[in-house]
């Protein structure tokens, strides 16, 4: 069966509980219902890329326009995940391949990928596609209460 890369604001519902299960596998569990809601509300420039096989989901990157003072012509890639039974078959390759092709459609001329500092094998996988390591950072999260009124 051939690959094909397949660009969205909303997937399809016949994947959109592959997306809930490839992010729960990955340390981010949600359920599909919840997913779409988050689909929803997310800015309304960003796309998804689906890597898919028939009606199988392999794996999916998510980009969106950075809308920053630094940087006016940046596409992130805010995620690249691909099935584990998939990885090391060119599924993650095509999907940046993709994001690229987008992000000249669109007139960004800088492409931004981020990986946690333990995701070596991802690190390897950014240089290889002739990526530059160009920064280090570290997140601090605040998990606040809600207001109670």
């Amino acid at each position: 069966m051939t690959l094909q890369i397949i660009r969205t604001r909303h997937p399809p519902e016949a994947y959109l509980s592959q997306v809930a299960d490839l992010l729960t596998r990955a340390g981010y569990p949600v359920k599909p219902e919840a997913l779409r809601a988050r689909i929803d509300s997310l800015p309304e420039d960003d796309r998804l890329l689906l890597a898919v096989e028939g009606d199988q989901l392999r794996g999916y990157a998510h980009m969106r326009r950075a809308h920053t003072l630094m940087y006016a012509d940046t596409l992130d890639i805010v995620a690249v995940l691909v099935h584990p039974e998939y990885r090391r078959r060119g599924i993650g390759k095509r999907l940046i391949t993709a994001a690229e092709a987008w992000a000249r459609e669109t007139d960004h001329h800088r492409l931004r990928l981020c990986a946690r500092v333990l995701e070596t094998d991802l690190h390897a996988f950014f240089l290889s596609l002739g990526y530059e390591e160009s920064s280090t950072y570290i997140e601090f999260i605040d998990h606040l209460p809600p207001l109670i009124t």
